[in-house]
């Protein structure tokens, strides 16, 4: 009675004969299609004999039944939903084990607190950091104790390299001679017509510190020559923009150029593989198969647990800018089970 109910509806039948059957039609071995599939045979028969609960996770288990079914001809759609129906009892069993189950509970409220301490953590530092944003830009005077400010506040800059040309000016001109003088004294004096020309004591003695060498002394009819500007406010700008960019320099060698690779995962494959990785919560970051030239990167704030269905799918696997040798893992029938930890 039974047999005549499946073959009356056939998508009642469960899903690892009908693979056995086919299988066996095409003359394959369980081994063949094991190593065709980069399995161990074990994974095969447990398919056959419908031991679902020794695959890892219903993904893999649906992922290994779409290869075996696209190898020996069968419709693997079909066969999926086949095991839907099959699977419907083993998870309400599953659910109704969770349920009555108080550490899953308790570890649920745990992860559910976790994460409201998370968020009201990052929510209280973007408010002290928007608030200190704030206060800087609405506080002038905080500009003025940032190392190098001066060289910024435009007037300032320029009076300060102003009246160091004139200290220097003052210094030559002490150790030159024997009179002294004030910064006053070796301004130029504007007549009454517009013409700028040098004043009468030590003019020419105090402008040399501030023109430069070959500049020639102000006088009635007469250019100065080429120096560092045409005249004392133009030297004083020209020096100004010196030390301007100088101070500019500065500060772009020294700000940081830091490339935080903390908790990144890079992985590109080569063939198609499946694939599950998860956090230290058992939270899931990427599951699911992988076709060739896709690519993963991620970033996780926990140890990484990572499930690979074939090795020799992974192209190139690195984690916080290192790479990951494969081979140190413990590969068992191209598969590979392991552990990311933070450093």
């Amino acid at each position: 009675m039974v047999n005549e109910e499946n073959q009356a509806a056939p998508g009642n039948r469960p899903v690892g004969p009908q693979l056995k059957k086919a299988r066996e039609a095409k003359g394959l071995s369980v081994v063949e299609v094991a190593e065709a599939q980069y399995l161990r045979p074990a994974i095969i028969q447990a398919i056959e004999n419908g031991k679902y609960e020794l695959i890892d996770t219903e993904l893999f288990l649906k992922g290994y039944i779409r290869a075996y079914a696209r190898q020996i001809g069968l419709d693997g759609n079909a066969l999926i939903a086949d095991l839907d129906r099959e699977l419907e009892p083993m998870r309400e069993e599953q659910a109704q084990a969770k349920a009555a189950n108080p550490l899953i509970d308790i570890e649920r409220r745990r992860c559910k607190k976790r994460r409201v301490a998370k968020t009201a953590f990052w929510l209280v530092a973007l408010a002290v950091l928007g608030f200190l944003i704030f206060a800087f830009i609405y506080s002038p005077s905080q500009l003025a104790n940032l190392p190098g400010a001066g060289a910024f506040t435009g007037d300032t800059a320029q009076q300060n390299v102003l009246e160091s040309g004139l200290n220097g000016a003052v210094s030559s001109i002490d150790d030159d001679s024997t009179t002294q003088s004030t910064p006053d004294d070796f301004l130029p004096n504007e007549t009454n017509d517009g013409d700028v020309s040098a004043s009468p004591a030590n003019a020419e003695g105090a402008l040399e510190p501030l023109i430069g060498a070959g500049t020639g002394t102000f006088s009635d009819g007469e250019a100065p020559a080429d120096g560092l500007g045409s005249s004392p406010a133009q030297t004083v700008g020209n020096l100004a923009a010196i030390v301007d960019n100088d101070i500019l320099t500065l500060d772009a060698e020294e700000a940081p150029q830091v490339a935080d690779n903390r908790g990144r995962l890079e992985i590109e494959f080569i063939d198609d593989c499946w694939v599950q990785i998860r956090d230290s919560y058992g939270r899931s970051l990427a599951s699911g198969l992988k076709r060739q030239s896709d690519r993963i990167d991620l970033r996780s704030e926990t140890d990484i647990r990572l499930v690979i269905g074939a090795a020799n799918a992974i192209g190139i696997m690195r984690f916080e800018g290192a790479s990951v040798d494969l081979g140190s893992k413990g590969i068992i029938g191209n598969r590979a089970e392991f552990v990311l930890a933070l450093n």
